[in-house]
């Protein structure tokens, strides 16, 4: 569990720090007014903007302005998702996964986001569908396809290795990765790697 709640607080530093361009609202939360932060995020999240409807989700999650206001962070997740924003998508699965942000815990509705961030080659999302499968969260169980987006997801990990979250997903500290493989024959190794060779990321 512990090491569940570093990957998260990992992931959302990862995002937060690299993965949101600029938007509107980001100098007013510069200047230390969340709400008027919250407020331009709102509307252009409502315009169509996916970075602003996850910023807001994380200003909410980070408890700097109130879902009473805003809404849930979740729900915003949910929006960026539906607008293209893969950290949108995997955050949206983290709330479903470990049942917080004003959402109750759903492994088929975690599973269900983090897939579409990860077919569309967000190693996060693809580190946290191979972990479902390691714990066989996932029905019908697929040891295989699990191994094939651990192998995916550190995959992408190498080509950032000085960052911390890359360099955790390469160390796999759960042992998500050793665990699918002791289930899994060396033919169905060997078919989990070509699967990862020949992936392509969905448009």
């Amino acid at each position: 569990m512990r090491n569940s709640a570093q990957m998260l607080i990992l992931t959302l530093l990862f995002i937060y720090f690299t993965g949101c361009a600029l938007t509107p609202g980001d100098a007013a939360l510069r200047a230390g007014h969340p709400e008027e932060a919250g407020m331009l995020y709102k509307a252009g999240a409502e315009q169509g903007d996916a970075s602003a409807a996850l910023k807001l989700g994380l200003l909410l999650e980070d408890g700097r302005v109130r879902e009473e206001t805003f809404g849930s962070p979740a729900s915003w997740y949910e929006k960026a998702c539906k607008l293209g924003s893969d950290p949108g998508c995997h955050n949206a699965g983290v709330s479903y996964e470990y049942g917080k942000n004003s959402v109750s815990k759903d492994i088929t509705k975690a599973y269900s986001y983090y897939m579409i961030a990860a077919e569309r080659g967000y190693m996060q999302s693809q580190y946290n569908v191979a972990s479902l499968y390691s714990n066989h969260y996932v029905q019908p169980q697929n040891d295989v396809d699990g191994l094939k987006w651990m192998l995916l997801a550190q995959g992408a990990a190498k080509r950032c290795q000085n960052v911390p979250l890359c360099q955790w997903i390469l160390n796999d500290p759960p042992g998500h990765k050793a665990k699918l493989k002791s289930r899994l024959s060396a033919d169905q190794i060997k078919a989990a790697e070509a699967l990862a060779i020949s992936w392509k990321p969905k448009e």
